[in-house]
């Protein structure tokens, strides 16, 4: 029989991934209320108020805390405001689901995750790519040996921003990183979850434009973040890893986008494709790669209310996501991923960018409790 128990959420930060993935994937899920909202823009605050039928909203969210009581609270704000959202989540002793990067940096990621911990919270770090079917398929793949014996593998995500602002992400006091941090950080917790702990890595990244107009051709502050990175990273066994991430290729808008995984293993090989969302393609030695449908008992998070024909698969499939949380929230079990997986991406990407500045290989070191 499925749980629905009552579970109260809090949303902070209504943007725009909260109204695409958290709050249709919470909506979806019987047993979840969703109590309050809280976001730092009245407008915005107010638009969502309406559009959502949540009349309790803050624009601090000590007051979403104190007057609403929420078992479980979403954090969808820029990274520089997850740590004060997370830690008074804890001390209020609810479950939290934060977007990536939890923390500025490595260290900021892994002080929040032994909180969470220490709490005895459910704490889950917003990697939502891993709840794609065709990752999910792909990842069955690697792990039941299906490829054989892994020998590498690529990851690109290739996007055109424009060369305009594109807000909070576009500096570093807000962001912490740029592409990195932004996109970078999601296929470092893909790797991981195919290949294992990185063992070291090196590096190269840019900044290639300024960003010092809006939209509307107005100065604005200086861009001072990355928009360019690329990287190589040795896995255990010797298993070998390269990644680019860009949001200056031209002819690939945000959401037509270069998104691919693949990986090379002794007996086949698999690729993923973001806009391929039910299919992988996958080929043995000698043959072309092929169209693999993704199995039924794939295509979605095991009891999730979800279905996999709803809408675009490419945001839909995405919602899994809220099912995850819920579901060890109600069950009082780990979250996968777990802040401990953010912490480890961090621990990453914190590597790269020392590899990137001294221009050397860095070892990147064990998360240790």
């Amino acid at each position: 029989m499925t749980d629905t128990s009552p579970v109260r959420v809090g949303l902070v930060g209504v943007g725009g991934i909260c109204a695409r993935v958290h709050y249709p994937g919470l909506k979806r899920i019987p047993g979840v209320a969703l109590v309050g909202l809280c976001d730092p823009d009245p407008q915005l605050l107010a638009q969502r108020s309406h559009d959502w039928q949540i009349p309790a909203t803050y624009d601090r969210i000590d007051a979403l805390l104190r007057t609403t009581a929420p078992d479980a609270v979403v954090v969808a704000t820029p990274n520089a405001a997850h740590r004060e959202a997370v830690l008074g989540s804890l001390e209020s002793g609810c479950h939290v689901l934060c977007e990536k990067p939890i923390g500025m940096d490595a260290a900021e990621a892994i002080d929040l995750w032994r909180v969470a911990r220490q709490a005895g919270r459910r704490h889950m770090t917003a990697f939502t790519y891993r709840f794609i079917p065709a990752m999910r398929f792909l990842r069955h793949l690697v792990h039941t040996g299906a490829l054989g014996q892994i020998r590498h593998a690529r990851f690109q995500r290739l996007q055109d921003w424009g060369e305009n602002a594109i807000g909070w992400r576009q500096y570093r006091s807000l962001a912490g990183y740029g592409e990195l941090g932004d996109m970078g950080i999601h296929r470092i917790d893909l790797a991981e979850s195919l290949l294992g702990p990185a063992v070291a890595v090196c590096g190269a990244q840019r900044q290639v434009v300024e960003r010092d107009r809006d939209g509307d051709g107005r100065p604005c502050p200086r861009q001072d973040v990355e928009d360019w990175v690329a990287w190589l990273a040795e896995y255990p066994g010797g298993v070998t890893a390269v990644f680019e991430m860009g949001k200056l290729t031209k002819g690939r808008s945000p959401d037509s986008g270069h998104d691919v995984a693949e990986v090379n293993g002794s007996e086949a090989s698999a690729v993923y494709e973001l806009h391929h969302p039910h299919q992988v393609l996958f080929a043995r030695r000698g043959e072309p790669y092929r169209p693999l449908a993704v199995p039924e008992a794939l295509l979605k998070a095991p009891g999730s209310p979800r279905d996999p024909g709803e809408g675009d698969p490419v945001w839909t499939c995405r919602y899994d996501q809220a099912w995850e949380f819920v579901s060890a929230v109600r069950a009082g079990r780990e979250c996968e991923p777990s802040f401990a997986a953010g912490a480890r991406a961090q621990q990453v990407a914190d590597a790269i960018m020392a590899a990137c500045g001294e221009r050397r290989w860095v070892d990147v070191p064990g998360l240790e409790a």
